[in-house]
């Protein structure tokens, strides 16, 4: 009774942990980086594997489970890890029974490929189900111990058929099973957390434009830099006027609607993902420019001005016009911040020569 209690905490313990350290690792693999997208993965994956095999070995005389990781990533986490895990593991199992067995007949070596092939094929449709993601990873789990069970009718020496090892099987996997899904809840949940957490540190509150922190986090990526033709920062004319005259409420909302055109003109004029918008300050804003679409930048900015002066705000007597300065990377060796500064030297001279104007760099 004891040695079954210890064999089934030990089998569940050790897969109970080489999902956790699997799916948290994965959950915070950064896909982007294209070099790290397999190679961190399968370094990672390799190891985990060896030591499900080894415990399962170790408890019951012969290899089990030893689809589930694939399984758990499969659902879990990721389709494309998924599918490469269940390719791993057959080459793994295959490579350590050699070992351990020295030697290892073609027709287990058949048999674990097999079983592979309807485990995963099992996997994937189980995955159209419109179930939870804790039922399709019990359904794919259930047939993955069908089909050890069945194996020790075709190779008894590989996986000896008996009740005990089928029971501490099914239990073991209930308990991973019932401990990953919470985990993953509980994954889920921080992320929300963290998720909202960064919205609100990168997104200004009022606009819902990227704020000054998001501002330098992308001025500082190289990658970001070299696509970028023109920094340009506007600065919303006597702002100042329309807060003492009719209070902040007032020029919240303009300063809401001010940026909604501005965003609105530059999507309709660029596309959504020629142009980055960020407001800089209290009723300054920053663009950055990656592609014009034959309109020249300065009759851009002109015709953005006419759209701006056509605004109509309920109660507001006074015709919004903005001052801007637009500055060229390729002038400053595609460095942002000395664009940056460039283009607010020339939003403080259009500001000086009488507003309702903008300023660009002769070069461009």
């Amino acid at each position: 009774m004891w040695t079954t209690i210890l064999d089934i905490g030990t089998l569940s313990t050790m897969c109970i942990g080489l999902g956790l350290s699997l799916l948290t690792i994965l959950h915070f693999h950064d896909a982007t980086q294209l070099k790290e997208w397999y190679f961190v993965p399968v370094i990672i994956f390799l190891p985990l594997l060896y030591s499900l095999l080894s415990v399962s070995k170790l408890v019951f005389g012969y290899v089990c489970l030893y689809f589930l990781l694939a399984i758990l990533v499969y659902h879990y986490m990721n389709r494309k890890f998924g599918r490469l895990y269940f390719l791993l593991s057959v080459g793994v199992i295959i490579g350590y029974l050699s070992i351990v067995e020295r030697q290892i007949s073609m027709s287990l070596v058949l048999l674990i490929c097999v079983n592979g092939i309807l485990v995963y094929l099992a996997t994937m449709a189980v995955d159209h189900f419109n179930i939870s993601k804790l039922l399709k990873t019990a359904l794919s789990a259930i047939v993955m111990l069908g089909l050890e069970r069945l194996s020790g009718y075709f190779v008894p020496r590989h996986t000896p058929f008996t009740f005990k090892a089928t029971m501490i099987s099914a239990i073991a996997l209930l308990i991973v099973l019932a401990v990953i899904h919470y985990f993953y809840v509980y994954l889920t949940k921080r992320q929300a957390m963290i998720d909202e957490l960064t919205h609100k540190a990168n997104v200004d509150e009022l606009t819902e434009l990227y704020n000054l922190y998001h501002l330098h986090q992308d001025f500082s990526l190289e990658q970001i830099n070299k696509t970028m033709l023109f920094i340009a920062v506007l600065d919303l004319d006597h702002f100042k006027q329309v807060n003492d005259t009719y209070g902040h409420t007032m020029g919240n909302k303009v300063l809401k609607v001010f940026a909604e055109q501005i965003h609105q003109y530059f999507i309709r004029e660029l596309g959504k993902n020629n142009f980055t918008l960020y407001r800089y300050g209290g009723e300054e804003f920053v663009v950055a420019i990656k592609q014009l679409k034959g309109t020249p930048i300065r009759e851009l900015f002109a015709q953005l001005q006419v759209e701006i002066n056509q605004i109509n705000i309920d109660d507001l007597v006074e015709q919004l016009s903005f001052s801007a300065g637009v500055a060229c990377l390729k002038a400053y060796h595609h460095d942002p911040l000395k664009a940056f500064e460039a283009a607010d030297r020339l939003l403080y001279a259009a500001k000086k020569a009488g507003r309702h104007q903008t300023i660009v760099e002769q070069i461009c």
